[in-house]
């Protein structure tokens, strides 16, 4: 199971957990993906996505 938004593509980021005393060890950042039904169809989509289906109506 893909974790992408299916109406805007976004997915997996790279970036670093940084500690105290700059310690840099690599992460990713995952999207936060919610299936929620837009339009009568269940879709895999980010909470911004969501927000704006909700505002457009």
């Amino acid at each position: 199971m893909s974790r992408v938004c299916e109406i805007c593509g976004k997915g997996k980021m790279d970036g670093y957990t940084v500690s105290h005393a700059n310690n840099r060890a690599p992460r990713k950042y995952n999207a936060n993906l919610q299936v929620t039904e837009i339009n009568g169809k269940k879709v895999k989509a980010c909470t911004k996505c969501i927000k704006t289906a909700k505002k457009n109506g």
